[in-house]
C-alpha cells in the first residue's frame, strides 16, 4: 500500500460543519475505493489541509474525493521518514543504515 497526501483549499475558511459534510461523503467513497484515511493537519487560518491516506494508488484517492463531489487540490504518492524508521528514518537512522551495508 501506497502512502498519499491529499491537498485541499478554502475560500472561505473551512468551517467545522463544512468539515464534517466532506467527511460525511466522502467516507463511504474512500471505503469503496480501497483507501483509508489516517490523519490530517488543518492550517491555523483554517483554508488549507492537508491529509494522509494509505492505498492502493493515488488514483484510489482521487476517485473517491471524485465520486463524493469533493473537491481538491492534488493527490501525490509520499514517501514516509519517521524515528525508528532505519533507512527512511530520521538523518542518523539513515547514516547508521547506510554505514552497516
Amino acid at each position: 500500500m501506497a502512502r498519499l497526501i491529499l491537498e485541499k483549499e478554502f475560500d472561505p475558511p473551512l468551517t467545522q460543519e463544512g468539515h464534517d459534510h466532506d467527511a460525511e461523503q466522502v467516507d463511504p467513497c474512500l471505503e469503496a475505493y480501497g483507501a483509508r484515511w489516517i490523519r490530517s493537519y488543518l492550517s491555523s487560518d483554517r483554508r488549507r489541509i492537508v491529509c494522509e491516506f494509505e492505498a492502493e494508488d493515488a488514483e484510489a484517492v482521487r476517485s473517491a474525493f471524485r465520486s463524493a463531489g469533493v473537491p481538491f487540490v492534488r493527490v501525490w504518492v509520499a514517501e514516509v521518514f519517521e524515528p525508528g524508521g532505519g533507512t527512511h528514518g530520521g538523518w542518523r537512522e539513515r547514516q547508521r543504515s547506510r554505514q552497516k551495508d
